[in-house]
This record gives structure tokens, sequence and C-alpha cells, in this order.
């Protein structure tokens, strides 16, 4: 198996599991304008948003391990080899779910002082 697969399926996993802590902080806002019952889908899940967010912050963690870790050289000095991999596409949007993912951890905090008049 190839480094830059497993670096790649990483960097997917852990985008798609940055998305947990939207179950407990932004969905039921959205539900609850909509008139599902949000609110009572937000009160079940949020005994568990510290162990989300915790969760997130490890697979974010291991995205930037796996994005920033040193490439290995695939063969002897002096020798031709093919040039590595560019790993831009990983980290920008690396980067941008992690600003994503702060705003969403931090928006909870922020609803008491947004004027919904």
């Amino acid at each position: 198996m190839k480094p830059s697969r497993v670096a790649a399926g990483g960097s997917l996993i852990t985008a798609a599991l940055s998305f947990l802590p939207l179950s407990c902080c932004v969905f039921p806002v959205a539900f609850s304008f909509l008139g599902a019952g949000g609110l009572a889908f937000a009160a079940a899940l949020m005994p568990y948003r510290p162990y989300f967010i915790t969760l997130t912050i490890v697979f974010l963690g291991a995205g930037f391990y796996f994005a920033y870790r040193p490439q290995p050289v695939p063969c002897a000095p002096g020798t031709a080899c093919v040039t590595p991999q560019s790993r831009k596409l990983q980290r920008v949007s690396l980067w941008v779910m992690t600003a994503l993912t702060l705003a969403l951890i931090v928006f909870p905090y922020l609803i008491p002082y947004l004027p919904l008049t």
C-alpha cells in the first residue's frame, strides 16, 4: 500500500469525522428552525459533546501528522527518481476543514450574543 494513499485516505476520514460536532451543535439549531424537534435532539446529545470535540481534535491532529510528515525518499541518492506527489490540495483542504470545525465548536458559545430580533 502506497503511503500517499494512506495519507489521502486518512485525510478524507478526518474530514468526514470532523463533522461529528455538527450532530450536537448546528443540526439541532437547524432542526429547531424547521420545527423538527431539534431542541430535544440537542438535549439528548449535549452530554456527548466533549467526547465528540475530543475525537474531532484527535482526528484533526492525525490529519496534520499525515499531511506534514516528511515523505520517504523512494530511491537511493544519485539515481533517477519520480518527482514526489504534491500535498498542496491535501493541506489546503485540511486547513479549511480545521477552520470550519473550530467555527462550529465555538458557535454554541456565541448563540447568546447573537441578535435574534
